[in-house]
């Protein structure tokens, strides 16, 4: 009879791109991630996350204790279960140690925590990846995270919007625009924030390109690989 279900564990040397686990050797297997905000391959489970990556636990009953105990919390709310996903700009908050870490991407396209301050941590930011009518003439938009929320017809798909955590109320709206600043998820130039300077519209259905300056220097890019990202995003997790 056949098995049923899925896995709960992968092969650390199939890990998905995005799991920044160096020990693929030593170890064979790990706890993969369930269904949830983020998909598969562009996230990591809450118990690697806790044991091997930042290292408040060593080994997988430790992290599963830490989150019975319901002292992770993921955008503000607390979340037991050690496959939940975890995935670009949560916040990852532990109040009992006062730590607080922003998931963001580094030059090989890795999910890594960076440490934030607590005020920093009741906001997040989302990008806008669909648009439809619903029933009622409303608009509803659809967020990088699996998030749906009401908008309005000045939100574009592209651009970025900060919500507050943990009740997820829009407070501000980032167009995607000439000038804009905008963070790299992936791609060879991943973890950078550059400006961007157009949009390309490509023939036959290939997909987008934006050209983009760092440094002094102007490169194209794919234009989905695009973040929009505020003012004080660099200086916050540089």
């Amino acid at each position: 009879m056949a098995k049923r279900g899925g896995t709960k564990h992968t092969k650390r040397l199939a890990a998905p791109k995005a799991v920044p686990v160096h020990d693929k050797k030593d170890r064979k297997w790990m706890l993969t991630t369930a269904p949830g905000p983020h998909p598969k391959k562009r996230s990591i489970s809450l118990c690697v996350l806790l044991r091997d990556v930042l290292g408040l636990a060593t080994t997988s009953r430790e992290a599963k204790k830490i989150l019975s105990g319901k002292m992770v919390l993921v955008d503000g709310k607390a979340r037991v279960e050690e496959k939940f996903p975890v995935g670009l700009m949560d916040v990852v908050s532990i109040p009992k140690m006062d730590l607080h870490y922003l998931i963001m991407v580094d030059n090989k396209a890795r999910l890594v925590p960076h440490k934030i301050g607590k005020s920093e941590s009741s906001s997040k930011l989302l990008k806008v990846v669909g648009k439809q009518t619903v029933r009622g003439g409303k608009l509803s938009l659809a967020f990088h995270d699996g998030r749906n929320m009401f908008g309005d017809k000045h939100v574009r798909v592209g651009d970025s919007v900060v919500v507050s955590l943990p009740d997820v109320k829009m407070k501000s709206h980032i167009k995607r625009e000439k000038g804009s600043r905008c963070l790299i998820m992936e791609g060879k130039h991943a973890g950078n924030v550059v400006k961007l300077k157009d949009i390309i519209e490509r023939k036959g259905g290939k997909p987008y390109e934006a050209r983009v300056e760092m440094d002094g220097r102007e490169f194209i890019t794919v234009a989905k690989y695009l973040f929009v990202v505020d003012e004080a995003f660099k200086a916050r997790t540089g």
